[in-house]
């Protein structure tokens, strides 16, 4: 008796074992898809805004550059803080096409901008509100944002062909 009660308890353990293993790889495996349902909807989204972008016809980068130098010289004035939007290594604007860079996108050519705001006599962010709601909907990509005794600095890389 006391040999069939261990093989019944030995096998019943063994069981748990296989049945906990079966459980934790159930459960990695659920985690997985979930993940990679996670990654799919990302995708997804993402595509879902470069459709927008498709349809539109290509802004030259010197246009661009142009539409995005005046609106900020614009939101500046508006909020009356000093701005200051100048290319990044360039010491005038005769020729910017020089800086212009091959991106890593097939046909697009990108420039990156230095855009500092003086915001000392400023009482309320609306100034920073607004600059973020111009640079919303374009083609760029905000690389980095300082602030410096009441000096916000910000470096864009705009795109275009």
């Amino acid at each position: 008796m006391k040999r069939i009660t261990l093989i019944f308890v030995i096998t019943l353990l063994a069981l748990i074992v296989l049945l906990w293993n079966f459980i934790s790889d159930t459960r990695t495996l659920n985690r997985g898809i979930k993940s990679a349902t996670d990654e799919i909807s990302q995708i997804k989204k993402e595509q879902g805004t470069l459709v927008k972008f498709k349809s539109e016809k290509p802004l030259t980068l010197e246009k661009f550059y142009l539409e995005v130098f005046n609106d900020i010289k614009e939101i500046s004035f508006y909020y009356r803080a000093p701005s200051e939007v100048k290319i990044i290594g360039a010491k005038d604007l005769v020729g910017i096409r020089n800086f212009f860079k091959e991106s890593q996108y097939k046909g697009i050519k990108y420039v990156d901008l230095l855009s500092s705001f003086d915001l000392r006599k400023q009482r309320d962010t609306y100034l920073l509100d607004a600059f973020y709601k111009m640079l919303k909907s374009r083609p760029l990509d905000v690389l980095d944002v300082s602030v410096e005794k009441g000096i916000v600095s910000i470096t864009l890389r705009l795109y275009g062909t």
